[in-house]
C-alpha cells in the first residue's frame, strides 16, 4: 500500500502504568492506591514525586492526577484542565496559588516530573525541578491516603481520570527515599515498591511494557466483493474499499464509518486502493489498464468507470507516493507466471502513466517485497522479495535477501547490502516504515510456504545488514495473491498498525487491523515472580510469552512457566532405557493416546467452540455452513456471555458491536431479522432459543438434547476437585484446539485470554498432583493439553519427556524436546538454554 515517510519524534521509554480514561466507561477507569490504602505521613521535609505524560489525540483531557486525603477528611488534589492546559492544586474546595502549564510537546512527548514537597504547614509544587510556588496548608494531620486516577474513597469518589501514563513514584523523608514504585510490572493488580516491598493496589491496570510487545487486534471487518485498503497518515485513518461501500476506520477511537456507493461496482481481483496525502483523496488503482479513479464523497461514486475484464498481471506490488512530483510509484508484482521488475509512475497532477527506466538497476523481477521512503519520497528502499533473474516463474525462482536503495530524484537504484539467508525462508509485507533519525526500518516478515503463516515485526538498519525480531507474531492466513499485509506508522498516537487481508474471490474480503505501541520492544524471556511456590515446590512465574490460538496460527499471551532452578526430585530415579527398534520414529509431539473407553450416549446436537467453530445436529449432519459471518458473531456473542459470565449481553452492547454504523432503528430492524434467521437454524438443531431477560439477551437450551463444549468446560474448571473422569473430559475438550481457533473479533480477545488462562491454571495444578501417582499415559495427555494452550510451557515439556522415557519411548521424548527448542528459538531469537539431559533428569 502507499508508504508514508516521516520524521520520528523522540519516543518515550516503554514503561509505566497507563490509565484508562474517558475512552472507557466509568467502571473500567484506572485507579492506583499507594500502600494499599495505608496512610503515608508527609510531614516536615517530606515529598511525593512522580513522572507523567498524556496520551495524544484523545477527545477529553480533564481529571485528577492524584488525590491526597488525610485522616480528618481534608484533601489536596492535583487536577488537570485542558482548557488552560494547566495542572492546579486544590485544597478542600478552594484553588490554591499553586499551578503549572504544559505545552503540547511537553505534555505528550516527554516525561514530566511533578513533586509535592511538605515543610511543616506549607506545600511547595515543582515541575521538572522548577518551583511553581508555595502555599500554606491548614491541615489537622499530614498522614494521607494517596490515590492516583479514579478515587473510590468515601466522600471523595471520582471517575474523572485524564489519559495519562505514570511511572517512578517516590516518597522521601528528610531527603531519604522511603518508597519507590517504578511501575514496571508486566501484569497483575499489584505494584511493589523497591525499597520496603510496600504494595500499591491497581484497579483496571494497563501496563505499558506489554503494549510495546504484544499486538492487539483492533478491528476485524468483512466487506462485499474484492476488497482493498489504504492509509491516510495525517488523519490516522484506514480506508477499506468494497464493492458497495467505503469504510473508514479511525485509529483514535476505533470507530468505523460507512459510506454506501450510489451504485455498486465490480472491482476485479488485484485492483489496489491508494491515498494521496496532498489532495487528501482516495483512489482505486488499476495497474494493467493504467487507470486511477478518485472517490467522490459528495456523490458517493468513483470518478470513472472501471474496465475490470481480466485478472491483473500485478499482484503483490509495492507502492509509495512522492510529494515533489505528486506521483504514485508502483514497483514489481506478479501475474500470469511472470515476476515483474518495472517501476511505474502515475502523476496525480496530469494523469500521465509511464514506466521509469533506470540504467544499471540492481532490481530483479520480484513480488512480496517491502518498500518505504524517506520524508517526501525522494529516496525509497526495497527489501527482499521472491522472483527470478529473468522473471520466468518456471526458471529457478528464488528468495531475494537484499536491501536496495532507489534514489528517485536522480534515477539510480543500487544494492545497499545482502543479508544472511534465514533458516526459514521469508518474504515481506508490502510496506515498511523508515526511521531516518536512527537510519533504521521496520518491516513485517513471514514464511510464504504455508497457509497458516505468521507476521514477525523486524527492525533493520539502512546501512549494515542485521535484524532484530520485535514483539510477538500476528496470525496471517496466506493464500498468495489472495492475501496481503502492510505496516503503517501513526505519528500522533505513537503506534504501529499492521493490516492483513484475505479475499474470497468476488464474494467477500476480510480485513484485520492490529496495533502496537511505538517504539516496539523485543520479546524476551524475562520473568517476574508472581507468587510463592506451591506445596509440591513448583514456583509460579509470570512471563511475557505464552500462546493462544489466532486465525490459523499462534498468537502470544502472558502465560509461561520458567524452569525451576533446582532439579525436581522424583520418587525413583529413571533407569537408562534401550530404545526398541520396533518403535516408530514419530516427529509429531502432540499425539493422542486413547484413555477413556467409549460410552454410549444419547445423540445430541453439539456446538464445538474449542478448535474451529463447528455445529452438528443429533443425526451427525454438519450445519456450520448455515451460520453466515454475522449470524456466527451474533450467536457467539450471546452464547459466550451467557455461559461464561451468566449475564448474557445487553441490547446496547449488541448494537454497539454488530451495528455500530447504524442508527438505533436500523440496528433494531437488523437484530429482528437476524434473530428470525437464528431461530430457523435452531429449529434444525434442537431445543435451544435466544431469550430476552431484563434487557439482556441470553441463550436458552435443553442440556438433554444440545451440548456446548464451553458449558461443559466451565462446569469442569469450577469443580473444587477434579477426579480422573472429569480431568479426562477436560483434556478431551482442550485437545480439540484453542478456544475459537481462527475466529477473531475485537470483543473476543479478553475472553479468549481468560478462558485459556483458566484452563492452564487448572491443568497445571492437575499435572503437579499427577507427577507422583499417575500413569505415564495420563501425565502425557495432561501435558499435551497444556502444550496446546502454551507450546512453550517448560513444566509440561519436562513432565511429558520424563513420562515418555518411563514408557521406553526416548525418540518421542527427544522429538518433543527438539520441537520445543525450535519454537523457543523462533520466539525469543536465542537458543533454549536447557539441555535434553537436564529436562529429563
Amino acid at each position: 500500500m502507499i508508504i508514508i515517510a516521516f520524521l520520528f519524534p523522540a519516543t518515550l521509554q516503554a514503561t509505566g502504568l497507563v490509565f484508562n480514561s474517558y475512552d472507557q466507561v466509568q467502571e473500567k477507569r484506572t485507579s492506583l492506591v499507594l500502600t494499599s490504602g495505608t496512610p503515608i505521613c508527609l510531614e516536615d521535609k517530606a515529598s511525593l514525586s512522580f513522572d507523567f505524560n498524556f496520551f495524544p489525540d484523545r477527545q477529553v483531557y480533564y481529571g485528577y492526577l492524584v488525590r491526597l486525603v488525610n485522616q480528618h477528611g481534608q484533601n489536596i488534589d492535583l487536577i488537570y484542565n485542558d482548557e488552560h492546559q494547566q495542572v492546579a492544586v486544590v485544597s478542600g474546595n478552594t484553588y490554591t496559588s499553586l499551578a503549572f502549564s504544559l505545552d503540547g510537546a511537553t505534555r505528550f512527548h516527554k516525561w514530566n516530573t511533578c513533586t509535592l514537597e511538605f515543610n511543616r504547614h506549607s506545600l511547595t509544587l515543582y515541575i521538572n525541578g522548577r518551583p511553581c510556588g508555595t502555599a500554606v496548608m491548614q491541615l489537622a494531620d499530614q498522614c494521607f491516603s494517596v490515590v492516583f486516577g479514579a478515587c473510590h474513597l468515601v466522600h471523595f469518589k471520582t471517575n474523572d481520570v485524564p489519559p495519562m501514563t505514570l511511572r517512578n513514584i517516590a516518597v522521601r523523608q528528610h531527603g531519604q527515599l522511603q518508597y519507590y514504585w517504578p511501575l514496571n510490572e508486566l501484569s497483575g493488580t499489584v505494584a511493589t515498591d523497591s525499597i520496603a516491598n510496600a504494595t500499591a493496589t491497581v484497579v483496571n491496570p494497563v501496563w505499558a511494557i506489554p503494549l510495546h510487545q504484544h499486538w492487539k487486534l483492533l478491528q476485524a471487518m468483512h466487506v462485499n466483493g474484492n476488497g482493498s485498503y489504504t492509509f491516510d497518515p495525517a488523519a490516522e485513518e484506514l480506508y477499506v474499499v468494497g464493492r458497495d461501500s467505503i469504510y473508514r476506520f479511525l485509529v483514535r477511537d476505533h470507530s468505523v464509518n460507512k459510506e454506501a456507493l450510489a451504485t455498486p461496482v465490480y472491482l476485479s481481483p488485484g485492483y489496489q486502493a491508494a491515498f494521496n496525502p496532498l489532495d487528501k483523496t482516495l483512489y482505486s488503482v488499476h495497474v494493467d489498464q493504467h487507470e486511477l479513479a478518485a472517490w467522490q464523497p459528495g456523490k458517493n461514486q468513483w470518478s470513472a468507470p472501471f474496465d475490470s475484464a481480466g485478472l491483473t498481471r500485478y499482484w503483490q506490488t509495492a507502492k509509495f507516493t512522492r510529494y515533489v512530483d505528486n506521483s504514485l510509484y508502483v514497483i514489481g508484482g506478479y501475474g500470469q507466471l511472470t515476476y515483474k521488475k518495472e517501476i511505474q509512475r502515475f502523476s496525480f497532477t496530469n494523469g500521465k502513466w509511464e514506466n521509469i527506466v533506470i540504467p544499471g538497476s540492481d532490481l530483479k523481477p520480484r513480488y512480496l517485497a517491502a518498500a518505504g521512503t524517506t520524508p517526501g519520497g525522494d529516496t525509497a528502499y526495497i527489501l527482499g522479495g521472491y522472483g527470478s533473474d529473468n522473471g520466468e516463474q518456471m526458471l529457478t525462482p528464488q528468495y531475494f535477501y537484499e536491501l536496495l536503495r532507489f534514489d528517485v530524484k536522480y534515477g539510480t537504484l543500487k544494492r545497499v547490502y545482502n543479508f544472511h539467508e534465514p533458516e526459514e525462508p521469508v518474504v515481506f509485507g508490502s510496506s515498511m516504515v523508515i526511521s531516518p533519525a536512527d537510519s533504521s526500518f521496520y518491516a513485517l516478515a513471514f514464511p510464504n510456504d504455508r497457509f497458516q503463516s505468521r507476521l514477525q515485526l523486524m527492525k533493520g538498519s539502512l546501512t549494515v545488514p542485521g535484524f532484530t525480531a520485535l514483539a510477538d507474531t500476528i496470525p496471517y492466513a496466506f493464500l498468495d495473491n489472495r492475501s496481503s499485509a502492510d505496516l503503517f506508522y501513526c505519528a500522533r498516537t505513537h503506534q504501529l498498525l499492521a493490516v492483513t487481508q484475505i479475499v474470497d474471490k468476488d464474494k467477500s474480503t476480510e480485513v484485520k487491523i492490529y496495533s502496537l505501541a511505538f517504539p516496539p520492544e523485543k520479546l524476551t524471556a524475562m520473568a517476574t515472580s508472581f507468587g510463592k511456590s506451591s506445596a509440591e515446590g513448583w514456583p509460579l512465574w509470570l512471563i511475557v510469552l505464552g500462546i493462544m490460538a489466532g486465525d490459523g496460527i499462534l498468537v502470544y499471551i502472558f502465560l509461561h512457566k520458567k524452569r525451576k532452578t533446582k532439579k525436581t526430585e522424583t520418587p525413583e530415579q529413571a533407569q537408562p532405557v534401550v530404545e526398541s527398534p520396533g518403535i516408530p520414529q514419530i516427529t509429531s509431539v502432540v499425539e493422542r493416546i486413547p484413555l477413556v473407553p467409549a460410552v454410549k450416549k444419547e445423540p445430541k446436537a453439539t456446538f464445538r467452540l474449542f478448535g474451529e467453530f463447528h455445529v452438528v445436529d443429533k443425526d451427525g449432519n454438519v450445519l456450520t455452513h448455515l451460520f453466515s459471518p454475522l449470524l456466527k458473531e451474533m450467536f457467539l456473542l450471546i452464547a459466550i456471555h451467557t455461559i461464561w459470565s451468566g449475564k448474557g449481553v445487553s441490547t446496547e452492547k449488541l448494537y454497539e458491536i454488530l451495528w455500530a454504523d447504524k442508527p438505533d432503528r436500523d440496528a433494531r430492524n437488523n437484530r429482528s431479522v437476524n434473530m428470525v434467521k437464528l431461530k430457523t437454524i435452531f429449529e434444525k438443531i434442537g431445543l435451544l432459543s435466544v431469550v430476552k431477560e431484563e434487557n439482556r439477551w441470553k441463550l436458552n437450551y435443553e442440556e438433554s438434547s444440545v451440548e456446548i463444549d464451553l458449558h461443559v468446560f466451565t462446569t469442569l474448571i469450577n469443580l473444587p476437585q477434579l477426579q480422573q473422569p472429569e480431568l479426562l473430559a477436560l483434556i478431551n475438550i482442550v485437545q480439540e484446539g484453542t478456544f475459537l481457533f481462527r475466529t477473531d473479533y475485537f470483543w473476543l480477545e479478553d475472553l479468549k485470554s481468560a478462558i485459556s488462562t483458566k484452563a492452564l491454571d487448572v491443568l497445571q495444578l492437575q499435572l503437579q498432583q499427577l507427577l507422583i501417582t499417575a500413569t505415564p499415559e495420563l501425565i502425557i495427555e495432561t501435558a499435551n493439553a497444556i502444550l496446546i494452550l502454551d507450546p512453550l510451557h517448560e513444566g509440561a515439556l519436562q513432565a511429558k519427556c520424563a513420562a515418555l522415557i518411563k514408557q521406553g519411548r526416548p525418540s518421542l521424548a527427544r522429538a518433543a524436546f527438539e520441537k520445543f527448542c525450535k519454537d523457543y528459538a523462533h520466539m525469543y531469537g536465542e537458543k533454549f538454554p536447557v539441555s535434553f539431559q537436564d529436562i529429563i533428569s
